[in-house]
């Protein structure tokens, strides 16, 4: 995980919070919010007690870490009701983490705060969440070795969107006149223009329905790109 986006994902952590960190591997999370002394606990929690055998090895051997627990557990089943305020859940796909989600939902609801980010299919864990009681409170995204990433802020309560355009690319983001969003947009308007323009050069008889296909996904893209960008700050 690069400093950018494990920033974005910890700047979403309030002070003085207790925190779950579900598959945490080697445990990047954890260590930076207690070197910062922004959690006064961290429990890093990860399937695979090997992945969790470096990150026991640091708290063993620095004081600095003293307030950070380990426990290998599959998703939240590892956890109490009301025993963290806030749990995150990264470098996963969006299908994953509902899943994870959906097998402990009490316990994902007894948190304060969920900070949520996916790989993939992010799309599906807004629609999961919409439907099982949580609201998306904030959203910040990143650009990682030319990959996009979206993590989400996420609280119990009801709420649903428009469209499945908000689903996929983020409501907020897109109210927020989100940059990476729009570099985002961007780039998939160009990757399909390529390939329209390949279909075309060969004329298929039976190329029609994947151009039209193209042609309004195209549209689709376009008019949320004009929405960013009517709420860029300063354009």
């Amino acid at each position: 995980m690069s400093q950018d986006r494990l920033q974005e994902i910890v700047d979403f952590v309030d002070n003085n919070s207790i925190v779950a960190d579900i598959g945490t591997d080697h445990g990047l999370v954890p260590i930076y919010l207690s070197k910062n002394k922004v959690s006064k606990k961290i429990i890093g929690v990860d399937i695979s007690e090997k992945s969790l055998y470096k990150l026991q090895s640091k708290i063993e051997n620095n004081y600095v870490y003293d307030n950070i627990e380990t426990r290998v557990s599959d998703g939240l089943k590892a956890l109490k009701p009301f025993e963290v305020d806030t749990i995150i859940i990264s470098g996963m796909g969006g299908i994953l983490i509902s899943k994870i989600i959906s097998e402990s939902i009490s316990i994902a609801k007894s948190a304060n705060t969920l900070i949520l980010q996916g790989n993939n299919n992010i799309e599906h864990l807004r629609k999961f969440l919409h439907e099982n009681g949580f609201v998306i409170v904030d959203e910040s995204d990143v650009y990682e070795k030319d990959k996009y990433y979206q993590i989400l802020k996420v609280k119990c309560g009801l709420e649903v969107y428009d469209n499945d355009l908000e689903y996929e690319f983020g409501r907020i983001l897109i109210n927020k006149g989100s940059k990476n969003l729009l570099t985002y947009l961007k780039r998939n308007i160009e990757k399909i223009d390529i390939i329209i323009d390949e279909i075309r050069t060969l004329s298929h008889e039976e190329s029609t329905d994947k151009l039209e296909l193209l042609s309004r996904r195209k549209e689709s893209l376009v008019s949320v790109v004009k929405e960013v960008e009517d709420n860029r700050p300063n354009k």
